[in-house]
């Protein structure tokens, strides 16, 4: 995409920057799916330990944790679509 010349405001003519997130933003969403994961990981290891199945609670808690941060991520990036 080429870059067009600059308004008589000084601003280039294009989108608007207020629509697009940050890399604050993006990294908020990698933490989200850091902390997804790793609830669900731990969630599902506390399960095995008590229920001596090892590692099944695990793989369907890390399951879980993924669904959730694909969830969460698209859930945040659905507030910068236009």
């Amino acid at each position: 995409m080429a870059m067009s010349a600059p308004e008589p405001g000084g601003q280039p003519a294009g989108p608007e920057p207020d629509n697009y997130p940050g890399p604050m933003a993006y990294a908020g969403i990698g933490m989200l799916g850091a902390v997804c994961l790793g609830a669900g990981g731990v969630l599902g290891w506390l399960a095995d330990s008590a229920l001596g199945t090892l590692p099944v609670f695990l793989l369907v808690g890390l399951l879980a944790g993924a669904g959730a941060a694909v969830l969460g991520a698209r859930a945040e990036l659905r507030r910068y679509k236009s």
